[in-house]
This record gives C-alpha cells, sequence and structure tokens, in this order.
C-alpha cells in the first residue's frame, strides 16, 4: 500500500511537470505564425506529400503560403526518411496549412517524451522511491535541455527521431524485442541518424538472449519489414523499389556526405560534433530562438560513461552507448566530408544522453553507500 502511494506522488509530480511543458510550449511557439527556421521544408514536404503521393486533396494553402525557395511546390524532401512528414500531413489535412498544425505532433512528443524518460530512469534505478525519483529527475533534467526544448517546439524531424529512438530503448530495456524494433523502425523512418542504433540493439539483444535467430528476427526482421511497409506510398510514387532507393536511401547517403546544407560561409550557424559539448555556435532558428547544448550535462556525461562499464551494468551501457553511437554517426558523416552540421542535431541523442547522467549518478550513489 504505501509503494503505491508512493507511486501515485510521482505521477502526480510527473503529471504537474507535463502540463507546465505544454503550457510554456503553448505561450511560446503558438504565437509564432510563420515558418520557423528548416520549417520551411517540412511542412511544405508533408502538404505536398498529400497531393504527390496519397493522390489527397490537401486544405487549401493559407495565406502564409509557400516559402520562398526553389521547387518548393513539388518538393517531397527525399533527403530525409518520410514517417514525420506522413505525421505533419495528417494533422495539416484535418486542421489546415497553418503553424500550429503542423508543429502540434511535435509538442505532443516533446510530452510523450518526458513520461517515457520517467519511467525508462525508474527501470534503469529499480528501486522503489529511488527509482521515482531518478525517473522524474530524468524527465525535468529533458524538461530542462534547452536543445530539446526548441527543437520540441518546430515542425523539424529531430524530436521524431528522438521520442522514437528514446521509446525503442525503453522497450529494449524492458525486454520487449519486439516493441522495441518497432520503435526502432519508426525512430529510422524519422531520421538516418538513428541507423546507427542498430549496433547498441543488437549488442543488447545478445545480452538477452543466445539465439542467432531470435536477434535476427528482433534486430534486423522487424525494423527492416517495419521500415519496408511505411516506405510503400513512396515505392508507388517512385514506380519501383529500385526507383525508390535510388531516389530516397542512395540519394540520402550521398547528401548526408557532402556539404551543401548551408554556405560554408556561414560559420556562425555550422558546428563539429566536439562543438556541441562547450555550446559553440548554436543555431539560430529566427525569432531569438537558438539550438543551444547544455555542456554541464554533455561533460558530465564524458565523465559518468565509464561508471557503466566498471559496473558491468548492460543497461547502463546500452543507454550509454545508444548515445554516443548516435554522435559517432556525426563524425564519421563529418569525417566522410560534411562539414555543415549543426548543434540542434545533439537532440537526437540528447534524451538519452539526460537519462543516463541522472541514472548512473545514482547507481553510483547506491554503489558508495553498499561499500560503506
Amino acid at each position: 500500500m504505501q509503494i503505491k502511494w508512493i507511486n501515485f506522488f510521482f505521477y502526480i509530480a510527473l503529471a504537474v511537470l507535463v502540463i507546465l511543458y505544454t503550457y510554456e510550449t503553448v505561450i511560446t511557439f503558438a504565437p509564432i505564425n510563420n515558418y520557423i527556421g528548416d520549417e520551411v521544408w517540412y511542412p511544405t514536404a508533408a502538404y505536398n506529400m498529400l497531393r504527390l503521393v496519397f493522390h489527397v486533396t490537401p486544405p487549401p494553402m493559407t495565406s502564409i503560403g509557400y516559402p520562398n525557395e526553389q521547387n518548393i511546390q513539388t518538393y517531397i524532401n527525399p533527403e530525409h526518411p518520410p514517417l514525420a512528414k506522413y505525421i505533419m500531413a495528417v494533422f495539416i489535412y484535418f486542421m489546415g496549412y497553418y503553424p500550429i498544425a503542423w508543429r502540434l505532433p511535435s509538442w505532443i512528443l516533446g510530452d510523450l517524451m518526458l513520461m517515457v524518460a520517467f519511467f525508462l530512469g525508474k527501470k534503469l534505478v529499480n528501486n522503489g522511491i529511488l527509482g521515482n525519483l531518478a525517473g522524474i529527475l530524468s524527465a525535468l533534467l529533458i524538461a530542462l535541455d534547452p536543445n530539446v526544448w526548441v527543437l520540441h517546439g518546430v515542425a523539424l524531424l529531430d524530436i521524431y527521431m528522438s521520442f522514437f529512438s528514446i521509446l525503442s530503448l525503453y522497450f529494449l530495456l524492458r525486454d520487449k524485442p519486439l516493441w522495441a524494433g518497432v520503435a526502432l523502425a519508426l525512430a529510422m523512418l524519422s531520421k538516418e541518424s538513428a541507423y546507427v542504433l542498430i549496433f547498441p540493439f543488437l549488442y543488447y539483444l545478445g545480452e538477452i538472449t543466445s539465439s542467432v535467430k531470435s536477434r535476427a528476427v528482433y534486430g534486423l526482421g522487424i525494423p527492416l519489414l517495419t521500415y519496408t511497409v511505411f516506405s510503400t506510398p513512396l515505392i508507388a510514387y517512385y514506380g519501383s523499389i529500385s526507383g525508390w532507393l535510388s531516389s530516397t536511401v542512395i540519394h540520402r547517403a550521398l547528401w548526408d556526405v557532402t556539404n551543401g546544407h548551408i554556405a560554408l560561409t556561414a560559420t556562425s550557424q555550422i558546428s563539429t560534433p566536439w562543438d556541441w559539448f562547450l555550446n559553440i555556435h548554436p543555431f539560430y532558428l529566427g525569432y531569438n530562438l537558438y539550438a543551444t547544448t547544455n555542456p554541464f550535462v554533455l561533460i558530465l556525461w564524458i565523465i559518468t560513461t565509464p561508471l557503466a562499464f566498471i559496473f558491468r551494468d548492460s543497461k547502463l551501457i546500452t543507454t550509454t552507448m545508444w548515445a554516443w553511437t548516435i554522435w559517432i554517426g556525426f563524425v564519421i558523416v563529418y569525417i566522410l566530408g560534411n562539414h555543415t552540421l549543426f548543434s540542434f542535431y545533439v537532440t537526437d541523442f540528447m534524451p538519452a544522453v539526460d537519462v543516463y547522467v541522472v541514472t548512473s549518478l545514482f547507481k553510483l550513489a547506491q554503489k558508495i553507500n553498499v561499500l560503506k
């Protein structure tokens, strides 16, 4: 009975946090009745998908209109996977072509991310009151993260990838590989930076099952099947699997490793993966919104990562490597030739970092207490 009351108290705290987060989100982003930063690409691609891919008559274009970008009226953003645009398209279809319609899914995912972080932090510590406290602090650290805050408020891809990736991590560490595999595919369908997560995913599968068949099914088969099913509309649009692969997957890989995402002279907007640890050149999205990073938490992440290996805790190892793998992916992209990277990419892995830092410190405190 006492445990139930403790859980209830923390659930109330989580609900209050989510309500406050939602309120601040609405009053900050709802009044901006125009495109914010790279929103010029994704809501327009979603709108065009309704007409060109799904052959659905979209709602009339509002006074906001198309942005002044070349070929924007037929652009469907093949440089990135389609899921986020699918979701935006649904909201645009029912609500009209308004900023609140294309941003609302991001706001919802931001709220849901706090809930997932709570239960993930609670699972990692797995100790009554301490578990609940780790969970609420994990959710709070994400809520206070400046990069996640900006990216969850606008209609970019990163919050989609970030949410589905941490959801996959949660299901994986709960030993639910089927749901983890589906969520991993949804992350991959949101942004290609999630592709590399297959490596920590397979590592942890090896911890929970020795069956090669099970690892192949859950680690490769389920994500691949889910990815293919959601790609079917685009396969039909491009006329064949080969046409789809050439126009999206292959084109995307080549685009990701080349410069040109922004002019190289825009040095104040460009930052390297190692710059992110010191908040160098935070990306400016307009309207006094910057994709600022949190150097304190990021440096603490570097310091605490060895703890997972010292404790030989496979769940902690998977959590920190979940984030490091994405960061390493950006480093590889940089080495291969793309020197136009941006600070808002930090949102792709920052929720996993926030949860890891909190839970690793709780684990450290538990170990010290045991040693005493």
